[in-house]
């Protein structure tokens, strides 16, 4: 592979191959991604569920989902919150999406780059794009295309990139303590990011709260949000019932909570974030209401220099 010139393509390739059907049909993990009463079906609906206001105070506009290569399902629980949606799920691999659609989950699709998106400027009020930005070989050419494509605004749902500077006095000493313990169990002359890299062919990007705000400043727009939150994943939760009894969705919970613990004290940021790119100044309503959702709402200085 020529690195400086066809690692994208390569990557794209890989990630396109990657997903398939059984016999024409779906997997048994593919098929727990439609049941609503699994452990995993409530981990996801938290990440949705905040964006509700934004929702709602937008009823009957146009949204593009990018990534949403399985089956469509970022679009689908996007209209469960706001039906009156009109949502375009697309993804460079379109195998589940053609299945989605031929199966009535989805009432079209389109097959896209995410870094060379086919649609003329502001052609969607909306960009949404979930766990997909830190499989993409070049995210942040994705996230432009997406800004350019978006009239209103683009949200992404990332991991959150935890840096030292983003911390709290005690999460400063707890993250230069951890530090020092890998440095003294890594090999010598290794790099941080060793093995931060997915089998399909890329590097895992992480979501830096200041890079977005950087993006946001150079295009001149002022308005960003933030909200954070804390997940756990473990093995099983596809499959099992999201119950009172459920001892595996038990263990779920105070992993969050005990994460959430140590956020509030300062002592680790939140893992996961929603960012929200706004391409004009929000309404004060919008603001208030994701504000009550524990949103961050950021005003960005203006340009003096730019009329």
């Amino acid at each position: 592979m020529d690195q400086t010139a066809n690692f994208q393509e390569t990557s794209y390739l890989l990630h396109e191959n990657n997903h398939a059907l059984k016999n024409g049909d779906l997997t048994d993990d593919q098929k727990s991604w439609l049941r609503n009463d699994t452990v995993d079906f409530w981990r996801h609906d938290r990440m949705y569920k905040p964006l509700t206001p934004l929702l709602k105070n937008n009823p009957n506009t146009k949204w593009l989902t990018v990534g949403d290569a399985r089956l469509g399902l970022d679009s689908i629980k996007l209209k469960n919150i706001e039906p009156t949606l009109d949502i375009l799920p697309v993804d460079i691999s379109t195998v589940l999406l053609e299945y989605a659609k031929k199966n009535n989950l989805i009432t079209n699709y389109s097959k896209e780059n995410a870094e060379k998106l086919s649609f003329p400027d502001n052609t969607f009020d909306f960009a949404f794009c979930k766990e997909s930005f830190h499989h993409f070989p070049r995210p942040y050419i994705a996230l432009y295309e997406m800004i350019r494509v978006a009239k209103e605004a683009v949200i992404l749902i990332e991991p959150n990139e935890i840096d030292i500077l983003s911390r709290q006095l005690p999460g400063r000493l707890w993250i230069r303590f951890k530090k020092f313990i890998k440095n003294i169990i890594r090999k010598k002359g290794q790099h941080i990011d060793t093995g931060n890299f997915e089998e399909v062919g890329n590097y895992v990007y992480t979501v830096s709260r200041r890079e977005i705000e950087k993006v946001a400043l150079g295009l001149g727009l002022t308005t960003v949000a933030f909200y954070y939150f804390n997940d756990v994943y473990l093995y099983g939760t596809e499959f099992e019932k999201a119950e009172s009894g459920s001892i595996l969705f038990k263990k779920i919970k105070a992993g969050i909570r005990k994460k959430d613990i140590k956020s509030k004290l300062g002592i680790d940021p939140y893992k996961n974030i929603i960012t929200i790119i706004f391409k004009h100044k929000p309404s004060e309503k919008i603001c208030k209401e994701l504000t009550e959702n524990k949103f961050e709402i950021v005003r960005l200085p203006e340009n003096p220099y730019v009329s």
